[in-house]
């Protein structure tokens, strides 16, 4: 069953190669790399003002490090037909589940690597440890993970819900103590714990398991993990694995009520009304004005401000540009007495009101992190020329691209 799982792993490796080169483009990457250097100028200058010992830091550790344990579930790469197919061999599954719980530890272990290095130095400012204690806070975080994925692959067992709940109680118990100890007494110290309580949870968790497997459940968590890589992926492409889910949103009628009934507004009607009541872009889009605005709340610089806010507005544009073809398949728009013009001149109109409402947000924002006025206007005009620039230069040329 080993060989099985590396083959379906291999599988799905592939399949989620086939998205990594529209996830990793030159946007991604360059709003990453200023973000990243943003983030990192202004939290290396925050720990120059504090002094040793200083007493928060260790609790905003502790918070950080116990939120980024929850990070990365137990991948069982379970499909819905395994429940017919792959029944009788129920007795041998122990060796997949093995061989599949080795395989989620790959990602939260480097995801808890990041994290921890990135903490590190306000550990250092606040404990007043050195630097190489790093390996035992490491050691007492991947530990506390391999539990806490040992609870997960538990979960998928049949009437284990009640015995989940009291693990994790445990679990979340155990992690308070050897963070705890590992921050203000001895990391050594918290080590030690945290290789004990691998040994109690996997003896609790797996050592002892005699019931049988919940095949539906396992499948439901496989796909509900798979649901959310998909949805992340679909900020930068579209993916078939997604299924568009309508809402009726009456609520929103007005805003489409306010667009004109005549023929030459046929195409901005149909982009608003895909656009209100689909998911996936309506929530793309606030999405990115949420993580935009709150970017911008904690930033007092200037230039940084008018760059994240540049980055944004054109990281949200960009989104939003497949909604040009939504209807190119459409049978009936091809009947519409309508000119092909119609399409571009209906796009800018509402990507142009999308754009200029996040820039007023931003510029709104803006208005309470910085403190001089003539800073103020140079970053509510620049966001204001971003928009322009958008939608009367960049959009018709991806437009036309696109056609071509």
């Amino acid at each position: 069953m080993k060989a099985f799982f590396q083959t379906r792993l291999k599988k799905h490796q592939k399949h989620m190669m086939r998205y990594m080169k529209y996830v990793l483009n030159d946007h991604f990457v360059l709003i990453m790399t200023f973000l990243l250097g943003g983030v990192g100028f202004y939290y290396s200058n925050w720990l120059k003002t504090l002094s040793t010992g200083y007493p928060v830091g260790g609790l905003l550790v502790l918070i950080i490090w116990i939120a980024a344990l929850h990070i990365g579930r137990f991948a069982s790469l379970a499909e819905p037909a395994d429940q017919i197919f792959l029944l009788p061999k129920e007795k041998q599954m122990r060796s997949y589940l093995s061989a599949a719980f080795s395989y989620s530890c790959i990602f939260p272990f480097a995801a808890l690597l990041l994290i921890s290095a990135f903490t590190m130095p306000l550990v250092v400012v606040s404990t007043g440890n050195s630097f190489v204690t790093f390996f035992f806070y490491l050691l007492s975080l991947w530990g506390l993970k391999i539990s806490h994925l040992e609870i997960e692959r538990m979960n998928i067992f049949q009437d284990m819900q009640k015995a989940r709940k009291n693990a994790y109680f445990l679990w979340i118990i155990f992690t308070f103590v050897v963070l705890a100890i590992s921050i203000w007494l001895q990391p050594i110290f918290g080590t030690i714990l945290s290789i004990m309580q691998i040994i109690l949870f996997h003896k609790l968790c797996w050592q002892t398991m005699n019931v049988s497997l919940d095949w539906e459940k396992m499948i439901a968590e496989e796909q509900d993990r798979l649901h959310r890589i998909y949805q992340f992926i679909n900020l930068f492409t579209d993916v078939p694995e997604i299924a568009t889910k309508i809402k009726r949103r009456k609520y929103l009628d007005p805003l489409l009520d306010r667009i004109a009934f005549s023929q030459h507004n046929t195409y901005l009607y149909l982009y608003a009304r895909r656009l209100l009541r689909g998911n996936e872009y309506s929530g793309l889009y606030l999405r990115l004005v949420i993580l935009g605005g709150l970017l911008l709340y904690f930033v007092s610089e200037q230039w940084f401000a008018l760059g994240i806010g540049i980055l944004f507005i054109y990281l949200i544009g960009f989104q939003l540009l497949p909604l040009y073809q939504q209807f190119q398949f459409v049978p009936l728009t091809k009947l519409y007495p309508l000119k092909k013009e119609q399409k571009l001149t209906a796009i800018k109109k509402l990507l142009g009101l999308l754009l200029t409402f996040c820039a007023i947000v931003f510029a709104v924002i803006a208005l309470f992190s910085l403190t001089q006025w003539s800073e103020r206007l140079i970053v509510i005009i620049g966001y204001l020329v971003m928009v322009l620039f958008f939608v009367e230069g960049y959009l018709p040329y991806r437009i036309k691209k696109m056609n071509n």
